[in-house]
């Protein structure tokens, strides 16, 4: 075999795997570039502009008008209820009202009042069905304080006649024990006492006596107030004479009396 032959098929081998090495290690070196771009572009970073207006939403005057229209809607409901609960008071005040005034109230109130009331009874429960079906909350608060002007002078005679007859109960009761308080009290106290307790009874007698003499349809001349307040002038000046006996003073009087004695 030739061996100069041999010789160059040789260096021509090593000459090909040299540049397919060099092939390559291009390649590689250009898969790596290529990758390095892509994975910086899956890094970077994009500024994108936000818009506050949705679509299909509302915009800031848009939505303060519809709160304002949600705020009114619910005022609007609550005015409507407060009048249909007024209009239902005033109604049930009518009914009431002419039920009592021939019954409860029948004997408290005079021919002409009965008279007067029962009219604008009848012409309220009219109006509450034509004219004042659909009314404010006001317009039936006015109603009602119409009527009850006319009734209550009636509907205070009645209540008063029961409280008055208490009041004088707790008035009797008062002068007996201021009475059964005064035994061991100086005759000068005592007697203080007996004058204010037979004053204030004899004041109840008159009084009673007048309120007596009138119709049970005309106003008092003796109200459950004034007796109690007649209570209260009897138990203050009483106790202040009862406690003039526990003072200092007075306990050392009562013993130079007994020492004397």
């Amino acid at each position: 075999m030739d061996t100069t032959k041999m010789d160059s098929d040789s260096s021509t081998n090593v000459a090909n795997s040299d540049e397919d090495n060099t092939a390559v290690h291009s390649q590689s070196s250009d898969a790596t570039q290529g990758n390095g771009t892509l994975q910086d572009k899956a890094n970077q970073r994009f500024e994108i502009p936000v818009n506050e207006n949705i679509y299909g939403g509302m915009s800031k005057d848009e939505l303060s008008e519809a709160r304002e229209k949600e705020l009114h809607l619910a005022q609007h409901d609550k005015a409507v209820e407060q009048a249909k609960d007024q209009k239902n008071a005033l109604e049930s005040y009518v009914y009431e009202m002419r039920n009592k005034l021939f019954n409860t109230y029948r004997s408290f109130a005079s021919d002409m009042e009965r008279e007067g009331i029962s009219r604008s009874l009848q012409e309220t429960e009219e109006w509450l069905y034509e004219d004042g079906d659909d009314e404010t909350e006001n317009a039936y608060t006015a109603k009602m304080q119409d009527l009850k002007k006319m009734v209550d002078p009636v509907e205070n005679r009645y209540k008063d006649e029961e409280a008055r007859a208490q009041a004088t109960t707790d008035l009797l009761n008062s002068i007996v024990d201021h009475r059964m308080s005064m035994d061991s009290l100086p005759p000068e106290d005592r007697g203080l006492i007996t004058d204010e307790c037979n004053k204030a009874e004899q004041w109840l007698r008159e009084r009673i006596q007048q309120q007596d003499s009138l119709p049970k349809n005309a106003d008092p001349v003796l109200w459950s107030r004034d007796i109690k307040s007649r209570i209260e002038d009897l138990n203050s000046t009483c106790n202040q004479i009862l406690r003039r006996k526990s003072s200092p003073a007075n306990s050392d009087e009562s013993s130079g009396l007994d020492q004397q004695e």
